[in-house]
């Protein structure tokens, strides 16, 4: 069982100490359909540690390695369980409860990943991570987003996905009329006082507090991971960041940077040059990621 259009992953990454720092905290890696971004935290060379602990769990894992994370005897048992189900809802249920599988034993990495880095560190540093994954599960393509912290994964949405929302830019550019939206939330203390209507978005970016992370991985609190599911289509274009990049450039520029430049790779080096030439205050960290069809 598979999709009738199967998609592999383009990318383009970038990372840079920023301006003012002596060291770059952030890790970043692409390995295979995974796309991942750290932000450590802890001081020199803790933050260093952690982040690249942390990427370093999830790429080597082979839970990545198999469509859906699945084992040979479970998409069996999975396939036998779909056909049974005769279509409809009773399948859609079928492949829901697959993908609630697949997200509790990704919970159980990063799980691992966080103790892991509390072990390594002794609590004295810890990190951020949000992840893009590109796999299927039966018939259908899927992206699965996970973050824990304040990195984020954003995406171009296009007309066709019918989806206006106060959150989104619309811009026209290579990639006709597309609009950019945040997929994650922060895990932080500003957002938290957005979302209860305490602050508005634009007092956060330069609220004294933004910096505060409310989850984080290795440092012995709160770590639980977010997920969404989403479905992949052939021309996704998909963007993973450190907030050094999101906390120097507008919405606005980086949905404009993302519509008009073709290139992954290119884009990725457009980002992490302005965010430079803003300010650079923070380490940068960018991976473009792009849904194709593998004939392509």
């Amino acid at each position: 069982m598979k999709p009738t259009t199967e998609l592999t992953l383009r990318t383009g990454s970038a990372t840079h100490r920023g301006a003012h720092r002596e060291n770059n905290e952030d890790s970043m890696v692409v390995a295979g359909s995974l796309s991942v971004v750290a932000d450590g935290m802890g001081g020199h060379e803790a933050g260093e540690v952690a982040s690249r602990l942390c990427v370093r769990q999830l790429a080597y894992s082979s839970l990545f390695t198999r469509p859906g994370g699945l084992t040979e005897q479970e998409q069996a048992e999975f396939e036998i369980r779909y056909a049974a189900a005769g279509g409809g809802r009773k399948a859609t249920n079928v492949l829901n409860d697959e993908i609630m599988r697949t997200l509790e034993k990704l919970r159980t990495l990063l799980g691992e990943t966080n103790e892991k880095i509390k072990t390594a560190l002794s609590r004295a540093g810890g990190t951020t991570v949000t992840g893009a994954w590109l796999t299927t599960i039966g018939d259908h393509n899927l992206w699965v987003i996970f973050n824990v912290g304040d990195s984020r994964t954003y995406r171009l949405m296009r007309p066709e996905d019918g989806i206006h929302h106060s959150n989104l830019e619309q811009l026209s550019g290579d990639r006709g009329t597309a609009s950019l939206e945040q997929i994650t939330s922060d895990h932080s203390e500003v957002q938290y006082l957005v979302d209860e209507g305490q602050i508005t978005a634009l007092e956060a970016l330069t609220h004294p507090r933004r910096n505060v992370i409310t989850r984080a991985l290795g440092t012995g609190n709160y770590w639980e991971p977010d997920f969404w599911v989403l479905p992949a289509r052939p021309g996704d274009r998909l963007m993973l960041c450190s907030d050094g990049l999101s906390g120097e450039l507008s919405h606005e520029y980086m949905a404009r940077v993302l519509t008009s430049v073709r290139h992954p790779q290119d884009a990725a080096d457009v980002l992490q040059n302005e965010a430079l030439r803003a300010g650079g205050r923070d380490n940068i960290t960018v991976v473009v990621a792009d849904a194709q069809q593998v004939e392509d």
